[in-house]
């Protein structure tokens, strides 16, 4: 075993040890809604190329964008990439303005090609994140002049185990399947404070299911590269504990305590992906496009509808020889572009998205790559109840690639 190795097995624990830590937090106030919002979470180059990547091999790493791509590994390859992201959001609305940092772990993720025949990979990353908190909401008792404050705050997400298998077919042919495992829990405590007594109520709703994908992508000519992805809809199971507690001359009474009580399911929708890229001579250019189906859920919020959910994605990446001795001549720049027309309506309004990204690929050796990345986004509206982010990404990902499962020779 070489010194790669060490290395890897060393990266993968840490990876796996601050999974273990982080709470999958956003600070987004649209996290309230539904399982939360979907994590900034993906593997090496993506984030810098505009979230694109359904047409992408894994030249230059692992592609969490369509499971196809992981039988481009080479022949006993072995790759690893751990990844986080710290994230600055800035607030705006109607009556408030505001300002929040969070860090949080984006995925773990190894991959290997045994012998040439086919590709595996296998990943641990956040799914949706939930973090909001909502202080002093004031209210009048019914029939009072009294007066009584609500505090809300909510954390968790899901999180998804994911594996992913894919086998070259003709030389220009992947094929890939994915099976995730969708886990996690969602918990929000709210405090009702009046003049002498105070009420908690503490819920905890878990949810839990599987979700299959196919995927696909055709090369032509070596130049131009074809994807198709489709996730097949699900139904996520949940519960819920709830315990509710109050506080009355500094003395407390249990009101209620529940355990593992059903809740409504949650359906995830069909989703479909398609992607193109090309390549003229040391530049790539790529562009996705993603529907999910959500309005076929049937699904509501308290105060919006599921609608459908449209995703575009433009990307461009160039290095001035790849192949070179020279360090900076091998280093790969990326930018892109991302529209995400959201999956929730609010008074006839849809809380869409505009990001753009900048990235550097790195070289950390012959294969191995330091991913930087920066997306400056802006999520939502000022109209009606509605608010305004604008959110600054900084995203690290590590992709480190050694050769395995090669027989030592001897003379």
């Amino acid at each position: 075993m070489n010194k790669y190795k060490y290395t890897i097995i060393c990266a993968m624990i840490l990876g796996l040890f601050g999974y273990s830590q982080t709470n999958n937090l956003t600070s987004s106030p649209y996290s309230l809604f539904g399982l939360g919002v979907e994590s900034n979470s993906g593997t090496g180059r993506n984030s810098g190329l505009g979230k694109t990547g359904v047409s992408l091999d894994a030249t230059y790493g692992l592609n969490l964008y369509n499971p196809a791509s992981v039988a481009t590994l080479r022949p006993d390859e072995f790759f690893l990439d751990v990844g986080g992201s710290a994230e600055l959001v800035s607030f705006s609305g109607s009556d408030t303005d505001d300002y929040q940092s969070t860090y949080n772990f984006t995925n773990v993720s190894v991959g290997f090609n045994s012998d040439g025949k086919y590709g595996l990979a296998f990943t641990l990353k956040p799914s949706t994140s939930v973090g909001y908190s909502l202080i002093g909401l004031q209210s009048n008792v019914e029939g009072s002049s009294d007066e009584f404050v609500t505090n809300i705050e909510g954390s968790g997400g899901l999180n998804e185990i994911r594996l992913d298998y894919g086998r070259t077919y003709f030389n220009n042919l992947n094929v890939g399947i994915k099976a995730s495992y969708l886990f996690g829990k969602i918990e929000e405590s709210e405090s009702i404070l009046t003049t002498n007594s105070f009420l908690e109520v503490n819920e905890v709703n878990y949810y839990r299911g599987a979700q299959l994908g196919l995927g696909v992508q055709y090369n032509l000519l070596d130049k131009h590269a074809f994807g198709f992805t489709i996730d097949f809809p699900t139904v996520l199971k949940g519960t819920k504990d709830v315990v509710i507690g109050k506080y009355s001359n500094l003395a407390y009474t249990l009101l209620e305590e529940t355990e593992d009580e059903e809740i409504d399911s949650f359906d995830m929708p069909l989703k479909l992906g398609f992607g193109y890229s090309t390549k003229i001579k040391n530049l790539m250019l790529t562009a996705d496009y993603t529907k999910n189906l959500w309005s076929a859920t049937n699904q509501s919020d308290a105060i919006g509808d599921y609608v459908d959910q449209n995703i575009y994605g433009f990307g461009a990446s160039y290095s001035v020889d790849p192949k070179s001795f020279n360090y900076w001549k091998r280093v790969d720049f990326r930018m892109g572009l991302n529209y995400n027309s959201g999956y929730l309506m609010v008074d006839d309004t849809k809380i869409d998205t505009y990001a753009a990204s900048i990235g550097l690929g790195l070289p950390l050796g012959k294969r191995s790559l330091l991913n930087i990345s920066y997306t400056l986004g802006k999520k939502g509206t000022t109209e009606s109840i509605l608010i305004k982010e604008y959110v600054n990404t900084l995203n690290i990902n590590i992709s480190l690639s050694d050769l395995w499962f090669q027989q030592r020779k001897y003379n």
